[in-house]
């Protein structure tokens, strides 16, 4: 429907922000590809820890914490990070670290050998994803939290030696196919934040990605608009193309750089297809960013966050239950993410319609 598929015809630029994680935002496209039936592009995938990518450049050691097995550490290879630690690695190291846990075959298989975590200094605590142990992750992370130069096995005299600790996001609950709730990297957050206060004393500072926080907004308003202007284009070569432009083959690939493109030879550079885009005027802002989601303290309140432009819609397909009231108010409420969509698409159209008949009634 968004690809087009609707009674006016009409393409809408769409992304998809989601706190979860744990696994690559290239396979998270493909499963949605599937589950839609339409390709879904990795740029237009924004995961809890994507925005941590930009992180790479800044540590060069890392805990990475979540998710199953080392998917996470490659992951964060993947994003540019230089070495990948995982708390698998660090319970191989020395057992004694978790004493009530023991390494599975296939768990030892994936952690990294012959290292000394006593003399490696992690810089930097990403939570990934969702803990698939809290007792162990908590007991390490506290340590490097409390620890002298994030070496385990030190302690810091005034707890103000160690890595800086990175969440994901904070959803304190989530939704799942038991009929109640269960607790998400929120809890955890509070979690560990209670224990390194009753420890030290002192309030533990994390950093926070994902919604609601403003942030991930940024990061996701910036995707948008890249996104919004590759279909834009798109559809200006489709254009073109069927105004007799027979030397332009496929469409462009989305979420590629053409700054240095040298495919088109000096015929082509004076086809009616580049003269059909040089005399389109520039690509105006959106008039109205639609967010949906089934959440209220993560998704409406994310939404609410912005300016009016923004426009929040709740579904009933997640954490909120039908007949409460949410904390963070939306705009609609609607039965599930088709009725969204088709209920903004409609609401454009009226919109546009209400234009046009003012215009000619001037």
């Amino acid at each position: 429907m968004l690809n087009g598929d609707n009674e006016y015809k009409i393409m809408v630029p769409y992304i998809f922000v989601t706190n979860g994680g744990g696994k690559p935002e290239s396979v998270r496209a493909k499963d949605l590809s599937q589950r839609l039936g339409c390709e879904i592009n990795e740029g237009q995938i924004i995961q809890g820890h994507t925005p941590m990518k930009g992180l790479a450049s800044t540590y060069k050691n890392v805990l990475v914490v979540g998710g199953v097995g080392d998917t996470c550490r490659k992951i964060a290879e993947g994003y540019g990070f230089q070495n990948v630690y995982i708390p698998l690695d660090i319970m191989y190291w020395n057992p004694a670290v978790s004493p009530y846990y023991t390494l599975s075959d296939e768990e030892k298989k994936v952690s990294k050998k012959g290292l000394d975590f006593s003399q490696i200094e992690i810089e930097a605590i990403l939570v990934f994803a969702d803990s698939r142990n809290w007792a162990v992750d908590e007991q390490i992370i506290l340590e490097l939290l409390m620890s002298k130069d994030g070496r385990m096995g030190t302690v810091s005299k005034d707890y103000t030696e160690g890595p800086g600790i990175y969440f994901a996001h904070s959803d304190f609950i989530w939704s799942t196919d038991y009929k109640l709730s269960r607790y998400g990297m929120g809890a955890l957050q509070v979690s560990i934040a209670a224990l390194y206060r009753e420890t030290t004393g002192k309030e533990l500072k994390v950093t926070r990605f994902g919604k609601p926080q403003r942030g991930t907004f940024k990061y996701a308003e910036k995707v948008l608009s890249k996104w919004r202007i590759d279909v834009l284009e798109e559809y200006v070569d489709v254009l073109s193309e069927t105004n007799g432009d027979d030397k332009k083959k496929g469409k462009k690939s989305l979420f590629t750089d053409t700054s240095d493109d040298d495919s088109g030879s000096d015929e082509d550079e004076e086809d009616d297809g580049l003269t059909l885009q040089s005399l389109a005027p520039p690509i105006p802002e959106a008039s109205t960013v639609y967010f949906v989601g089934d959440t209220p303290d993560s998704d409406i309140r994310f939404a609410n966050a912005h300016d009016g432009s923004w426009f929040s819609i709740l579904v009933k397909t997640g954490v909120y239950k039908e007949g409460t009231v949410p904390k963070y108010k939306p705009k609609k409420i609607c039965d599930n993410v088709l009725e969204a969509v088709k209920y903004g698409i409609d609401r454009e159209a009226k919109k546009e319609m209400e234009e046009w008949r003012r215009i000619r009634t001037k």
